[in-house]
């Protein structure tokens, strides 16, 4: 749904970039900016920069830059529309719809607000002495801590058939609501409906943005009649193929180590993070494509940590597949026999899980050699064969040529056959995965950010006209575009943006620098990137120099002299290419011809041109 562009502006004018990162990023002051260590890559040395006078972010390590509205897509991963719903809901700003629009939306939030709801109702009961005691027994006992129970909302449905229906009721939550929310299942004689979860632990589960969209509880009682953990079932905001519990609580600890553990129980998860480690598990289904893509937005590695049983290491073999299919690294992480990552942390403590994950964790290659050893899956001649060509089909999923090179020399090692004999066996593979790979590489280029543009080809001469441009408004805009040809600034991005500040200009008149800052200039996602890029200094002045009365010119100080010296270089630069140009076509023509002489006669005015630069004579009033 079409967001208004005056809402959109009013978004961007509310929402404090300074506030929003720090949510993210611990920064520090630096001059009139602030430093911190980059979100979106592992560095040690700090060199992300927010400045709030002009609302942009700039790492200058990785290139990622750009407004508020851009650093929220980024670190959350969502589209343009999403971004802005989320900034209107933090700043309390109202987003208008059409009629039609507004009836779908509103039913869909209002399924999201009954699960909201049961979680708090279920929290509620967790915390009640009266109903709650037993079930905090268990948990508390599976030593986990109020910290952990709270952070992942953790709560208890009661053994009643209505509790929920009678509490939504009076909350006006129509008993539709509950039912499309997956919430309450209708009787038998179809004369009403009853809670669906009833004396069972429960795990919310939640959408990577943290949206509420379903639950999983498991039986607190035994009782052989009943499952073990029970799901909520599809529902318009809940498929069980696309959602991963616990990414919303381990994804900013995922994007840090460019890693995260996948397991298997909501437990597991728990346990996990409370000590300190980010995982996420599958709802109830085998790992899917969309799962891989979802968990490809925060990490570049996927470490499968399943139990350590049979059943553990077929869901592991299958899930190598699906990774890689994903375009995403896959390791193995082997537990002792018997163990879980649950009992491992509750037994041995987070530093030996810690330790353990140091020293257990595998390439996904050593795990299947290693698997298929002590599995005697090498017992005949005909059994190696097939683990070479399931190896082989592996990686045939791989994109990145130097990666594929690495993974031939490792296999034909491990397997003890020539580097050819299995580059040849990759190739065979790769034609029948073909139909696989072609959901997972649209996948990826849906999950894929835009990388950042390198403009370093863009003289910096030519960057300090854009910046005056920029800052001063319409008076430099009216004076270097007076003295500027358009095809003397680069083609691209800098011609763009040019286009971008006539464009402006004559939309806003004087009012170019605040439709810029409020974001009224419409620029696109790269001509974004360069204005972040121009505006986000690397270096401030440092206070010290003023004290020791060592003066350093400012671009605003002698705006005019310093776009002449940028013009002039500029031009002479676009002057002495076309020079070499024209003198390389004047040597090729022959010796008195009209050609030679037209390009002669050409070669010499702008020799002539390139002096008349030189001497600044095309600034003289």
């Amino acid at each position: 749904m079409r967001i208004p562009r005056n809402v959109v502006e009013r978004v961007r004018d509310t929402s404090d970039i300074l506030s929003i990162v720090q949510d993210y990023v611990r920064l520090k002051k630096a001059g009139s900016n602030y430093l911190g260590l980059c979100p979106f890559h592992r560095e040690k040395t700090p060199s992300f920069n927010v400045s709030p006078a002009n609302g942009f972010f700039k790492c200058f390590g990785c290139g990622k830059g750009g407004d508020t509205i851009t650093f929220v897509m980024e670190i959350e991963r969502l589209e343009f529309v999403d971004a802005i719903r989320w900034l209107a809901d933090r700043a309390g700003i109202e987003i208008p719809k059409t009629e039609e629009g507004k009836k779908a939306y509103d039913k869909r939030e209002s399924v999201y607000e009954a699960l909201r709801f049961a979680s708090e109702y279920y929290v509620g009961k967790l915390n009640d002495p009266a109903s709650g005691a037993q079930a905090r027994e268990y948990l508390l006992g599976r030593a986990l801590t109020e910290k952990t129970i709270s952070r992942f909302s953790v709560g208890y449905a009661p053994d009643s058939w209505d509790g929920l229906i009678k509490a939504a009721e009076k909350a006006h939550i129509k008993l539709e609501t509950l039912k499309k929310a997956g919430l309450v299942i209708e009787r038998q004689d179809g004369k009403g409906y009853y809670d669906r979860f009833r004396e069972r632990i429960m795990f919310p589960i939640q959408s990577h943005v943290g949206k509420f969209v379903g639950f999983g509880g498991r039986l607190l009682a035994d009782n052989p009649k009943a499952p073990k953990y029970l799901n909520s079932p599809e529902t318009e905001v809940y498929h069980k193929s696309t959602v991963l519990y616990g990414l919303f609580q381990s994804k900013r600890m995922a994007r840090q180590e460019a890693s995260i553990l996948l397991v298997e129980g909501y437990t597991d998860v728990l346990a996990l993070d409370q000590a300190g480690i980010g995982s996420a598990a599958c709802c109830g289904t085998a790992l899917t494509l969309q799962q891989v893509g979802l968990l490809g937005r925060y990490a570049k590695e996927i470490r499968l940590l399943y139990d350590a049983d049979r059943a553990g290491a077929a869901a592991t073999e299958r899930a190598i597949d699906v990774v890689l299919q994903g375009g995403v690294a896959a390791s193995v992480v082997s537990l002792p026999e018997g163990e879980d990552p649950d009992s491992f942390v509750r037994e041995k403590g987070a530093d030996a899980f810690r330790l353990h994950l140091k020293t257990a964790t595998k390439d996904w290659v050593d795990a299947f050699f290693l698997a298929s050893l002590s599995d005697n899956g090498f017992g005949t001649l005909h059994k190696k064969r097939q683990a070479i060509s399931k190896v082989a089909q592996r990686i045939a999923y791989m994109k990145d040529d130097i990666l594929r090179k690495m993974y031939v020399q490792k296999a034909s090692q491990l397997f003890a056959i020539s580097e050819r004999d299995m580059a040849y066996e990759i190739t065979r593979q790769a034609s029948s995965n073909q139909a696989q790979q072609q959901p997972s590489q649209t996948l990826r280029e849906e999950n894929a950010s835009a990388a950042p543009v390198n403009f370093d080809a863009i003289s910096e001469s030519e960057k300090t006209l854009l910046q005056l441009m920029l800052e001063e408004g319409a008076p430099m805009i009216k004076y270097i575009l007076g003295n500027m040809a358009y095809d003397e600034f680069q083609e691209g991005p800098s011609q763009r943006l040019v286009d971008l500040l006539i464009e402006t200009h004559e939309a806003h008149g004087d009012e170019v620098q605040s439709a810029f800052r409020s974001g009224k200039a419409n620029a696109d996602e790269i001509t974004q990137q360069l204005i972040v890029d121009i505006l986000m200094p690397r270096h401030e002045i440092s206070k010290g120099w003023g004290a020791k009365k060592i003066n350093v010119p400012r671009l605003n100080e002698k705006s005019k002299r310093i776009a002449e010296d940028c013009m002039m270089r500029v031009k002479g630069a676009v002057v002495k290419r076309e020079i070499q140009r024209v003198r390389h076509e004047m040597m090729n023509a022959p010796e008195g011809s009209e050609d030679r002489g037209r390009l002669q006669k050409k070669y010499l005015n702008q020799k002539r041109y390139l002096l008349r630069i030189n001497n600044r004579k095309l600034f003289e009033d």
